[in-house]
């Protein structure tokens, strides 16, 4: 009894690691579902579901029990943050976002890299640049905090937990929608809840299988595809205009560097604990 009872906090635990992880830029939720071997069950989940949850039931709804605590939890928190001081805040994210670089650097090259390798992460930089390009300097384009918007995050999400590595809340930050929706979450709007949780699912059905196989298939050439992705998103998400003032400047260059040395040792220790918890 007491074994079940370790088993099961130990998984809540993990879970809302890994809700942290999805809140938050540059600390990737499914990076965290593989880094607790959680991975592989939740893929389980959408391609075999009847036979996942008669073998892995419980262990499964600890685990999205502790997702959900994490979700909401750190979302009152980083809404909070961003209302006082959003650009402190992103300096702080980009931080974040630049620790995960190393890890997805090495899991990308474990079997090696090729030439195919360099082009795909260039290739996938490049275009995601343009695309973000584009939308930031297109007269007329925005996205509105409406029901669309927060299914568009759902979307995001749910990539992020499909494919280990994408942080999706850097892209909805520049799409000016992470306070707003972080807004909703914390006061259980369902107007926000219903879309976004509708976009993640939607997503998570469509896309498990794919992404699994092309990471079967593609495994070294699609790992660096998503880190020219994350470096692209990075790069737009930058406050530039901090820099005309210099206490500015060092004050962002100290919370970036505070957050890189956060998720850079977080990703080592999660790495730890996957081994010793396993």
């Amino acid at each position: 009894m007491n074994t079940n009872i370790l088993k099961y906090a130990m998984l809540i635990t993990k879970g809302t690691l890994v809700g942290f992880g999805a809140i938050m830029p540059g600390i990737s939720g499914g990076t965290l579902c593989a880094a607790f071997g959680m991975y592989k069950p939740l893929l389980g989940l959408l391609s075999s579901p009847r036979k996942t949850i008669r073998d892995n039931g419980l262990d499964i709804l600890a685990f999205l029990t502790g997702i959900g605590f994490g979700f909401v939890e750190l979302s009152g928190l980083a809404s909070w943050l961003m209302e006082k001081n959003s650009k402190i805040l992103i300096c702080v994210f980009i931080g974040l976002i630049i620790g995960t670089i190393p890890e997805l650097w090495a899991n990308a090259g474990e079997n090696g890299r090729k030439s195919s390798s360099y082009i795909s992460m260039a290739s996938s930089f490049f275009l995601m640049l343009c695309i973000l390009v584009f939308f930031k300097f297109t007269e007329g384009f925005t996205v509105e905090p409406n029901i669309r918007g927060f299914l568009l995050c759902g979307i995001l999400w749910g990539i992020s937990f499909i494919v280990p590595g994408m942080s999706s809340s850097t892209l909805i930050i520049f799409f000016g929608l992470y306070q707003p929706m972080l807004n909703g979450i914390s006061k259980f709007s369902i107007q926000v809840l219903f879309p976004l949780v509708l976009g993640m699912g939607i997503c998570l059905i469509a896309l498990s299988k794919a992404v699994n196989l092309a990471y079967k298939k593609w495994y070294t050439q699609f790992s660096h595809a998503i880190i020219g992705v994350i470096m692209a998103s990075t790069v737009m998400i930058v406050p530039y205009d901090m820099m005309y003032s210099t206490t500015d400047v060092l004050l962002g260059v100290f919370c970036a560097v505070a957050g890189f040395i956060f998720s850079f040792a977080a990703g080592k220790l999660c790495l730890r604990l996957s081994v010793r918890i396993k």
